[in-house]
Order: C-alpha cells, then sequence, then structure tokens
C-alpha cells in the first residue's frame, strides 16, 4: 500500500502536461487534447460566465457595486489606475481589455492549479482517466504563448506609435549611428528577452512550487515505508505542516505572478509607445522654451531703450 501511495505522490504527476486525446502513430500521436488545455479551457469557461454576470447589472443601470462586484471592480480599478495608468498615461484605456484579461486568466488559471483535482478525482473514482487537474502555467509553452501575444502587441503599437522609422531608429538606444554595430544587436537581444523572461519567470515559479509541496507531502510515506509508523508518523506531521506553510505561500506567489506579469506587459508597452511621446514633448518644450526666450530679450532691449533713451 506504502509503495501504491508513493507512486501516486509524484511531485511530477501535478506539473507534467499528459495527453488525453491524441491521433496518429501510438508511440509518438499528434496532440488533440491533454490536461492543461482542460485546464486552460476551464479558466477560459469561468471568465466568460463570470464576467458577464458581473457587468449585467452595470448594462441595466446598477453603477453602485455590491458584493462579487465589488470585490472584481476592486482588482479591476488597481490594475488600471495603479499598475497601469502611471506607465501608459493617455494610452492606458486602449491597452485595459489586454491587462485585465492576462491578468485575470492567468489568476484564475493559477488557482486552479492550486486544488488537487487529481487526489480528489482519484479517492471518488478510483484509478480512472481524471483530465481536469494540473497547472498549466507550469507549462512553458503556455506562458510563451502569453508572452508572444505581448510581444507582438509591444512591437505593433511601437511602429504605430513611432512608424516605422522612429521604430527601427529605437535600436540605436539614442546613441550615435556610427555605434550600430554594438548598439542594434544588443537592442534586438533585449527585445527578445523581455518576453522571454515573461514566460520563464511564470512557469518556473509555478512549477518550483508545486513540486516543492509535492515534495514535501512524499516525506511522510517515505518515512512510514524506511523506519515504520512511528518515526513516519512523526515526520508526516511535519511535513503536513510545512506543506500548509507552502500552500499559503503558493497562494501568495498564484497572486503575485499573475501581478508581475501584467505589471511588466504594461511596463514593456509603455517603452516603445512613451518614447515617442516625450520625444514630442521634448520637442514642444524646446519651441516653447526658445519663443519665451526671443519675447523676453525683445521686452529687455524695450526695457534699456525706455531707461536710455537716445537723443
Amino acid at each position: 500500500m506504502i509503495d501504491s501511495i508513493l507512486a501516486a505522490s509524484n511531485p511530477l504527476d501535478h506539473v507534467v502536461d499528459t495527453m488525453r486525446i491524441g491521433i496518429g502513430d501510438p508511440h509518438h500521436p499528434f496532440w488533440i487534447l491533454s490536461n492543461h488545455m482542460i485546464m486552460l479551457l476551464t479558466s477560459a469557461l469561468i471568465m466568460l460566465i463570470v464576467f458577464p454576470l458581473i457587468t449585467r447589472r452595470y448594462q441595466s443601470g446598477e453603477l453602485v457595486p455590491t458584493g462579487t462586484r465589488n470585490f472584481f471592480e476592486a482588482l479591476m480599478l488597481f490594475i488600471r489606475n495603479d499598475v497601469a495608468k502611471p506607465l501608459l498615461g493617455d494610452e492606458t484605456d486602449r491597452f485595459m481589455p489586454l491587462l485585465w484579461t492576462l491578468f485575470f486568466f492567468i489568476l484564475i488559471t493559477n488557482l486552479l492549479g492550486l486544488i488537487p483535482f487529481d487526489a480528489v478525482q482519484k479517492l471518488i473514482f478510483g484509478d480512472v482517466i481524471y483530465p481536469i487537474y494540473g497547472t498549466a502555467t507550469s507549462n512553458f509553452w503556455v506562458t510563451a504563448t502569453l508572452a508572444l501575444i505581448v510581444f507582438f502587441v509591444i512591437q505593433f503599437n511601437g511602429i504605430r506609435a513611432q512608424g516605422i522609422g522612429g521604430w527601427l531608429h529605437h535600436f540605436l538606444g539614442g546613441a550615435p549611428v556610427w555605434l550600430f554595430p554594438i548598439m542594434v544587436p544588443v537592442e534586438i537581444l533585449g527585445m527578445l528577452i523581455k518576453p522571454f523572461a515573461l514566460a520563464v519567470r511564470l512557469a518556473a515559479n509555478m512549477t518550483a512550487g508545486h513540486v516543492l509541496l509535492a515534495v514535501l507531502i512524499g516525506f511522510g510515506p517515505t518515512a512510514v515505508n524506511a523506519a515504520g509508523w512511528a518515526v513516519g508518523g512523526t515526520v508526516t506531521v511535519i511535513s503536513v505542516l510545512g506543506s500548509v506553510a507552502i500552500m499559503m505561500l503558493e497562494l501568495f506567489v498564484a497572486c503575485l505572478q499573475a501581478y508581475l506579469f501584467t505589471f511588466l506587459s504594461a511596463l514593456f508597452i509603455s517603452q516603445l509607445i512613451q518614447h515617442h511621446h516625450e520625444h514630442s514633448e521634448e520637442e514642444a518644450e524646446g519651441h516653447e522654451l526658445g519663443e519665451s526666450h526671443a519675447v523676453r530679450e525683445k521686452d529687455a532691449v524695450k526695457a534699456y531703450a525706455k531707461l536710455h533713451p537716445t537723443h
């Protein structure tokens, strides 16, 4: 029995994607559906159900939020006013649908990954196939797809704000043209590293926490199998207490990673679109300063002429 418990508590079971439906060669099938895909579809379904429900009352004229609407509105206003607006300025509202979608999709997927659906289904149904479980955001391909979406949004809006010429010019990073052999490769590398960092940060954090949690839980059965129930029981109690602490940390990390992905997405978008606005403002300010200097110079000449009239 202990051996079966150990087999069932494999730390990788909860984070590794597993095919549920495939076609083609049985040894190397083409995946049609996997447990991570099912969890992603579940997250999307939750959003498609919850958000129309909480916005229906706004459409009917009930503008004061209560209960669940109050909770979601507080989160949405935090993302808009405290995360996006300081970075995006007047362009904030144009990007809020994307940023809100990223935040809530990642948050819901992270939180679903904390629920041990596989263990619950195994207790209820036995060793049958239980496809609804796992942490989809621990899958690098999932986080890379989200990061790729952000990457294309960044580049598209950078070109839209600056034009092709301005977008190409930003690869110089403000350096003289003769430094382009050094600056352009560095800037291109930085452009690619940004989405890569988004993808790796989210996947690595969700994977590490779940593996650590599963390993701690596995200490109990391992100790019982190796040293008997006396020692194993003590180790089990300690490992369960440690797992509870790690679970609380995991809950915090699930929320934190959704926030960080959204914040960094807004930051990377702002770096290109605000670059154009900053240059425009500097030119306008320089024109204003030049104009005011000329006015002051004329006033000074008139004042001097009054004080020293020529005969």
